[in-house]
């Protein structure tokens, strides 16, 4: 198992919500990749089928990881 994480959502640069992570996975499974904008490859419900492209306009996405 890898490592916990606290994940912080910011939306226009306003913190929108903040949670814990307990364990991470410690290493990438397949294919699925990172998307932004879509859900490319694995959706993460069922209730839609993928790609579910968002049709709005997003400017620019930061990540940033701290160890």
């Amino acid at each position: 198992m890898g490592k916990g994480a606290t994940l912080t959502l910011y939306l226009n640069n306003e913190k929108v919500g903040e949670g814990r992570l307990e364990a991470t996975v410690p290493a990438r499974f397949g294919i699925d990749t990172f998307g932004i904008g879509e859900d490319s490859g694995s959706h993460v419900t069922h209730n839609y089928k993928a790609p579910n492209e968002f049709q709005g306009h997003i400017v620019e996405v930061n990540i940033e990881l701290k160890s």
